[in-house]
């Protein structure tokens, strides 16, 4: 095996995805047909898979195959993962490159075929960094062997392709590895630590009281396309939503004001069953400085709702919000929000950017009342356990934030805990 760090140069993430209209086959069935002959799609002008392991049967983990294309340049690669809708290959030592990729198929709502071919890699050596990076034959060859390949896949499917192939690159040089995790481990302790401490003096240390509402999500995705289901498809989901207040100020104050949105998403990889999804947005700037900073309010509405931190769509970072819609005030107490929500539901526009691109509107949320207190039974939420499928947490702050609300929790259950131990036991003394 000639893994990643066996490798030179920096690491290129690279995706190609099609989109697929009509196809006669399912995702499962497209990927088992390629695992049948690879050389089916695949532009055997520039590439031929030539299987050297069990040469007559269906593609299956330990397989190998050499990638026979022109020039000396021969690429060896072993089948380390095979599911129904996806396998991946490992680069062997005498490959161009050193890491892994994936091809993967997936059925969309809408009844179209997605079909991604996914890789993360390094130069194999200094050569192979030389023909990619300074001269870039490598690279011409490998966009025009995978962009034909995803196209071919669509010819394969029976199908049509919606628009162009898609193709996305991410770099990310060697820089340390090892100091970062280090790094990251030290903030994340730090972190935990802290917000163990203030659960400690406080059963919970942001945002005590809250609100509870239902939630309706209609989704309708934007002009791009993102990878996300939660970004991309057309649908209604229902949910719950906790408005609060992160200090909890006297309302005459500003404060920092949350929404919390929790709903039932589809389980990746199975129609069928569901998991729950979660998204934590407070009040922000919306500008490309301000959607990067807490910003306190004293009003629900109108108001800006942002992520804060980033989340991973593919090779792009993206921030998520929900702007509550002008031409309705609604002053920053819980309750004068309750009261709003009494005489007619809130509605909120459902945003997306990357870190430093203009918002697009992908859905909208409707808050309806009756607002109900959680005071006796808060309702926690934990993004890290409960992530919305396909977006991936970005950057050290979002890794800090999952230990440090298992630690707090940790705490709060502890003094929940101590608390019915302790009315359990007061009438027995007293009937002493």
């Amino acid at each position: 095996m000639q893994n990643s760090r066996q490798g030179v140069g920096p690491t290129y993430q690279r995706r190609y995805t099609v989109r697929v209209s009509g196809s006669s086959l399912t995702a499962a069935q497209l990927i088992t047909r390629l695992g049948d002959d690879l050389n089916a799609a695949s532009p055997v002008e520039v590439a031929v898979f030539d299987k050297t392991s069990r040469t007559s049967d269906p593609l299956e983990a330990g397989d190998e195959y050499v990638v026979h294309m022109p020039g000396p340049w021969n690429c060896p690669v072993r089948v380390v993962e095979r599911t129904a809708v996806s396998f991946r290959f490992a680069t062997l030592r005498g490959h161009l490159e050193a890491g892994e990729i994936e091809f993967r198929a997936r059925d969309d709502r809408e009844g179209d075929l997605v079909f991604t071919i996914e890789s993360w890699a390094r130069s194999g050596d200094r050569m192979a960094e030389f023909l990619y990076a300074k001269l870039g034959i490598a690279k011409e060859m490998q966009l025009h062997m995978w962009t034909h390949f995803c196209t071919r896949v669509a010819e394969l499917s029976g199908g049509h392709v919606i628009g162009d192939v898609e193709v996305q690159t991410e770099r990310a040089e060697p820089s340390g590895p090892g100091r970062q995790r280090r790094l990251a481990r030290a903030v994340t302790a730090a972190f935990a630590r802290a917000s163990a401490l203030a659960a400690r003096l406080r059963d919970r240390p942001l945002h005590p009281k809250g609100l509870v509402v239902e939630a309706t999500l209609t989704l309708h995705g934007t002009s791009r396309y993102w990878g996300v289901p939660f970004l991309d498809d057309r649908t209604e989901l229902r949910g719950q939503v906790r408005l609060s207040r992160a200090l909890g100020l006297p309302p005459a104050l500003p404060d920092v004001l949350g929404l919390a949105l929790r709903w039932r998403q589809p389980r990746s990889g199975d129609a069928e069953a569901e998991a729950i999804g979660e998204l934590l947005l407070a009040t922000t700037g919306h500008t490309r400085l301000g959607r990067h900073l807490l910003r306190p309010a004293t009003r629900w509405s109108p108001a800006f709702y942002g992520s804060l931190l980033a989340y991973r769509a593919g090779d792009r970072r993206v921030l998520l919000g929900a702007v509550a819609r002008r031409g309705r005030i609604v002053p920053a107490g819980l309750a004068p929000l309750a009261r709003a929500l009494e005489e007619a539901p809130a509605l909120l526009d459902l945003v997306v950017a990357t870190e430093f691109g203009s918002w697009e509107r992908f859905g909208e949320l409707r808050l309806q009342g009756p607002a109900r207190s959680d005071g006796s039974e808060p309702m926690r939420f934990d993004p890290a356990r409960n992530p919305v499928q396909g977006l991936l947490p970005a950057g050290l702050l979002q890794q800090v934030r999952g230990p440090a609300y298992a630690a707090a929790q940790r705490v709060a259950r502890r003094r929940a805990d101590g608390a019915r131990s302790e009315r359990h036991r007061r009438p027995e003394r007293t009937a002493r």
